[in-house]
């Protein structure tokens, strides 16, 4: 129970911070600016860049990654708010479940070192591929 507890103050001490520090940059708190302080991706880009996965569109899923690529945001960054965006997308359960698969795949070779925008472009590839493959066996 401690470990929960103080991991729970470590995460609201964090967000409070976040929180202030939004403020004191920006004057207003509001989601664009928290996201600008937290410098992670925002989770309506990579809701967009899911559903044109789920829709088999690599092209329009590619240019929402390479913006993000550019913007600097980090492999690392870009693979967690997959992650977490994926978890709570209203997609039936199996294909969610294999999503989640081919993102940890990918998360896996991020974290051995292989953190190009090729393995995230592949990812998408591999995302696509999964929905295409659903239809079909419906």
């Amino acid at each position: 129970k401690k470990k929960k507890y103080s991991a729970e103050a470590v995460v609201s001490t964090q967000s409070t911070g976040n929180l202030q520090a939004t403020y004191q940059g920006y004057g207003i708190v509001n989601s664009a600016n928290v996201f600008k302080v937290c410098d992670e991706p925002h989770p309506l880009l990579i809701k967009d860049m899911i559903k044109h996965c789920i829709s088999e569109d690599i092209d329009e899923a590619y240019k929402i990654l390479h913006s993000l690529w550019k913007m600097g945001y980090s492999p690392e960054d870009i693979i967690n708010n997959v992650r977490k965006v994926c978890q709570n997308f209203d997609m039936p359960e199996y294909k969610k479940l294999l999503f989640l698969k081919e993102v940890g795949y990918t998360h896996l070779r991020i974290t051995q070192g292989v953190n190009s925008l090729l393995q995230l472009s592949g990812m998408l590839a591999r995302l696509c591929r999964v929905s295409a493959a659903k239809k079909m066996t419906q």
